[in-house]
């Protein structure tokens, strides 16, 4: 007799009750008893030989091996609904019109490359496109400015689904007359006492580039915070400073004879992950998981030397 194995049934509960950090609140949302909920939890910590879940007075947490089968237990699912969905509407053609919210630090230099091959394959389809920062994303999405947005981790809401899309590199770059610009790759200690450029905080890659100076001893300006990647450039450009630019506004922006050097920074890849994500409750839902999917594969076949699979969900 084969072993058993956890349901879809309790996969869902588990990763409902880690987002809910409460069994209580994770049976009322999931329209089930308490008991049924603890039993059933039990049955696949059984089967799997794991204690999923620590309860203590700060609520319910999960335990470390929890953490680790989280984010395999969500894609799962994820996957689950698609091939539902995918079975149930594989004859219904994605069409309709939506809002789409992305964030201006990818937008002008990846949806250009990316719509063309949308379009092709549903020619029906009709996006109402606006730019914003993440929080302006997140926040427009909860209250029904956006159908659907394409932002970047971390998100802060638990009540939208959220699929992974890809990783892009974030890259240094610097004057061609800078002292490092005779390099290919540096160590972190080289970005010691470095001017960084940044765009303003109200951008995760603010923060981002915050902590990485923080980390090697480089000095952030604050007094000249840039509202775009292409302000950046113009200062680089300047001798005011470095920066450190997404990967695909270098491609798209440095192929056009700016005068910059690209470097890489040997200590870490230094990345940022892109996400789709939609209301859960939200009626085309079945769509937007399609929308995600094939955003997701013409994106890595279209930059297939730029951007790569989420490696890590740990957010998601």
């Amino acid at each position: 007799m084969p072993a058993k194995k956890p349901s879809i049934k309790q996969l869902e509960y588990f990763v409902t009750i880690a987002h809910s950090t409460n069994f209580r609140k994770a049976a009322a949302k999931l329209g089930v008893s308490q008991p049924t909920l603890t039993s059933q939890v039990a049955a696949m910590e059984e089967i799997l030989g794991v204690q999923l879940f620590e309860r203590s007075r700060a609520g319910t947490l999960l335990s470390p091996e929890g953490r680790d089968l989280l984010a395999l237990a969500r894609d799962i699912l994820d996957q689950y609904q698609h091939f539902l969905d995918t079975a149930q509407n594989s004859s219904r053609e994605l069409g309709g019109t939506f809002r789409i919210g992305v964030s201006s630090t990818i937008g002008p230099y990846f949806l250009p490359e990316v719509l063309p091959q949308l379009h092709q394959r549903y020619p029906n389809l009709q996006l109402h496109l606006r730019e914003g920062d993440p929080r302006e994303l997140e926040s427009g999405l909860q209250k029904g400015n956006f159908d659907f947005i394409i932002t970047v981790l971390p998100m802060h809401s638990t009540e939208n689904r959220v699929r992974p899309l890809f990783t892009e590199p974030l890259k240094i770059v610097v004057p061609q007359s800078h002292e490092l610009a005779s390099q290919e790759r540096i160590s972190g200690k080289m970005l010691q006492g470095q001017t960084v450029l940044t765009i303003d905080d109200h951008f995760h890659l603010h923060s981002q580039i915050a902590g990485l100076c923080e980390r090697y001893g480089a000095q952030l300006r604050r007094d000249y915070e840039g509202n775009s990647m292409d302000t950046i450039l113009q200062m680089v450009m300047m001798n005011m400073g470095i920066a450190i630019l997404p990967g695909l506004f270098v491609q798209s922006e440095l192929g056009k004879g700016a005068a910059c050097k690209v470097l890489e920074l040997d200590e870490e890849a230094v990345v940022r992950n892109h996400v789709a994500a939609w209301r859960i409750n939200s009626s085309p839902r079945h769509l937007f998981q399609k929308l995600s999917f094939d955003l997701k594969a013409i994106a890595l076949e279209k930059f297939a030397g730029i951007l790569t699979e989420v490696l890590t969900e740990e957010n998601i």
